[in-house]
């Protein structure tokens, strides 16, 4: 298998992830996929001839390397969708320095500021904060709304754990430096800082959130999932960070 071997599988994408779930004759394909009689003819004997799929008792059906060829293309579709759903958050951080699960991510929730809801994603973020119990998270940004919803969350009986830059810390103590110190005599404000925090990770019970800023620290999109495969990537990914970054106290 070549290059060329990789552009027809993709381009036969929507045939071979039919066959996963079901053998079939030319006649259930033509009624069940998008491409023409003719097309679908051409798919057939292409995909024939490099043994993908057989005809077994006048049915289509594919091999066992068919079978593994038709997953790794399906998952390879799944994640170039995530990318084209992820495409303003990919661009504001440095993707290839972060291991997204993607094909996890493809059906994710994703939330964009436009001109007419601009605070969108603030919205999304405070709705789950609002709803949750523990949230931990890390961010290399902050601004005064996201104050305020930790604040009022913590006060609210919500426990926090955050990872920031030391930038970050910095504000909180000069410019909240009061609700900064009042939520960390709670007892459930606790903060960490870490020097390299590329997106912002939300985690939550059974959620999380992911976004990213730009360079005037406004947010561009916040990602919200349950995806199971991504809780864990996120329980992880956050472990790592709190454990590598460093103690802060705000009181």
């Amino acid at each position: 298998m070549n290059a060329d071997d990789a552009v027809e599988f993709v381009k036969r994408a929507e045939l071979l992830s039919f066959l996963r779930t079901t053998s079939a004759d030319a006649d259930t394909l033509d009624r069940n996929l998008s491409a023409s009689r003719s097309t679908i003819h051409r798919a057939t004997q292409s995909l024939t001839d490099q043994r993908l799929i057989e005809k077994v008792d006048g049915e289509f059906e594919l091999t066992s390397v068919g079978a593994v060829v038709a997953a790794r293309t399906e998952e390879y579709q799944s994640q170039l969708d995530a990318v084209d759903r992820l495409e303003p958050l990919l661009d504001a951080i440095d993707a290839e320095t972060v291991d997204f699960p993607l094909e996890h991510l493809a059906d994710a929730t994703v939330e964009r500021p436009c001109p007419g809801q601009p605070h969108v994603v603030v919205g999304s973020l405070g709705d789950l904060v609002a709803d949750a119990e523990s949230m931990r998270m890390f961010s290399g940004v902050v601004s005064p709304i996201y104050v305020d919803i930790a604040y009022e969350a913590v006060q609210n009986g919500t426990e926090i754990r955050a990872v920031f830059r030391r930038s970050v810390v910095d504000d909180l103590f000069c410019e909240h430096a009061r609700k900064s110190r009042e939520a960390a005599r709670t007892g459930r404000f606790e903060v960490r800082i870490h020097d390299d925090c590329p997106f912002e990770l939300f985690l939550f019970d059974d959620r999380v959130g992911l976004s990213a800023h730009d360079d005037r620290g406004l947010p561009v999109a916040f990602v919200e999932t349950s995806d199971p495969t991504v809780v864990e990537w996120a329980e992880s990914c956050f472990a790592r960070y709190w454990d590598a970054a460093e103690y802060a106290t705000l009181i």
